[in-house]
């Protein structure tokens, strides 16, 4: 790969530094000024953050282009010739407060966080060569031809809107309904996706040759880059790790934006929503030392195990993402050792312990051989019948939707203004209350 003045791409006069052992976006890109970042994408933002409502850090919505580039850090204004520029560097005065026309453009220096959130796609590919990022749709026929493959040199904000207005065309949803209420389950999850998204072009090393990957079939997702696994950081623990983000400037914009989590746990977003849309898990098992791929299991969801999701929020007991896992495992696997929990979770045997009794108080799990070595656990008698009846009911509303369709006449969801394929609207059992503390909850 070649910058605009025909160089390799990180040598040259215009090129960024490559150094690979430090975060280059919180560099000054020399030769970079303000009128290589586009008031377009400032505009971008603001529109985000209002979409994003509560999300989003609403303070920066009000903010002129300049002072909204030197509150996330991703841009600095040197003194005049001759001052103290500690104070000018370090917030905006008075002064630059009214705007980039009231500060002399010599004087602005570009941070490549700043060139990447809010530069001009000539500006990306003259002093940030190696950013790139590709959509591929391979064709549903044979698996290998592609009906788009587009690469794409575009600011990060602009990109996440395009990934996912082209995301929402290909994304078709079914639907199942719990009483009155609707909930559509996608074949893949546009918050995992987006969360997917946002960490391959966040966490990306911009010093590394190659292109952010999108790669989109009928069964599933791969979303990668080029970059490896943060140091101390493995396949087993992604899920346990504290929040340690490559570009910490990227990171904070994006979150400010109300694109990703603000916790900073965007795998664990990824997982929870591809567990409670009736998906498979994600699939890191790819990734090593020079890239990181999630895969995204898609094809059809398990409506029934979406419509018990469902059932529990919507009476204000969400599943947590250890629920999920634990009772999407005990589905396959139905007896487990403690130990067998903490190393699916990630975590100690005493902080699975403390999961396993929350969902034991919460009525979803229950003991065996509580008081002796062979304890183990098992989905509760309402679990798996709650299971069952929901199952059931995605099953009946899908054979009636089905002969209606045969018949020519609308099924009695769809009478009622539900789409086809909606399925059984049957009351399932309510989730019980919480129980008192069982005892023993420091052994096994």
């Amino acid at each position: 790969m070649r910058n605009a003045d025909g160089a390799p791409a990180g040598q040259g006069s215009s090129a960024y530094p490559v150094t690979g052992t430090v975060d280059v976006t919180g560099r000054v890109v020399p030769g970079a000024s303000w009128a290589d970042l586009d008031p377009v994408e400032f505009d971008r933002l603001r529109r985000l953050i209002g979409a994003a409502r509560e999300k989003a850090d609403q303070r920066l919505a009000v903010l002129d282009d300049l002072s909204l580039a030197r509150e996330l850090g991703v841009v600095r204004v040197a003194p005049p010739d001759g001052a103290d520029g500690a104070e000018d560097a370090a917030r905006p005065s008075a002064a630059t407060a009214q705007g980039a026309q009231d500060a002399d453009p010599a004087r602005v220096e570009i941070l490549l966080a700043g060139l990447l959130l809010f530069g001009r796609p000539e500006a990306l590919r003259r002093f940030a060569p190696t950013h790139e990022a590709a959509i591929q749709v391979f064709d549903r026929v044979d698996g290998l031809s592609t009906g788009t493959n587009v690469f794409l040199r575009w600011p990060l904000l602009r990109l996440v809107e395009e990934f996912l207005a082209r995301f929402r065309e290909l994304n078709p949803a079914r639907e199942v309904r719990f009483d009155l209420v609707r909930m559509r389950v996608p074949v893949y999850s546009e918050a995992a996706f987006r969360e997917a998204l946002a960490n391959a072009l966040l966490h990306r090393d911009y010093t590394a040759p190659g292109a952010v990957h999108v790669q989109w079939s009928e069964d599933q997702i791969i979303v990668s880059n080029p970059s490896g696994l943060p140091a101390g950081i493995t396949v087993d623990s992604l899920l346990s790790a504290p929040p340690s983000p490559r570009n910490p400037l990227l990171a904070d914009a994006f979150r400010r934006a109300g694109l990703v989590a603000r916790t900073g746990r965007g795998i664990g977003q990824i997982w929870r929503e591809q567990l409670r849309h009736g998906h498979a898990p994600p699939d890191h098992g790819r990734s090593g030392d020079h890239a990181v791929v999630v895969v995204l299991p898609g094809g059809r969801p398990d409506l029934g195990f979406a419509r018990f999701v469902l059932m529990h929020e919507l009476v204000g007991r969400v599943l947590s993402l250890p629920d999920l896992q634990i009772i999407n495992r005990m589905r396959r696997q139905p007896r487990l050792r403690t130990e067998d929990v903490a190393q699916m979770l990630a975590v100690s045997k005493t902080e699975a312990r403390r999961a396993l009794f929350r969902m034991v108080r919460a009525g979803l799990v229950e003991i065996e051989n509580a008081a002796t070595p062979r304890r183990s656990w098992t989905l509760s008698e309402y679990t798996q019948r709650a299971l069952r009846e929901s199952a059931a009911a995605v099953a009946t509303g899908e054979a009636a939707a089905a002969a209606a369709r045969d018949a020519g006449a609308p099924s009695a969801g769809e009478a009622a203004g539900a789409p086809a394929g909606g399925t059984d609207a049957r009351p399932a059992p309510a989730p019980p209350v919480d129980k008192a503390a069982p005892p023993s909850e420091a052994a096994g």
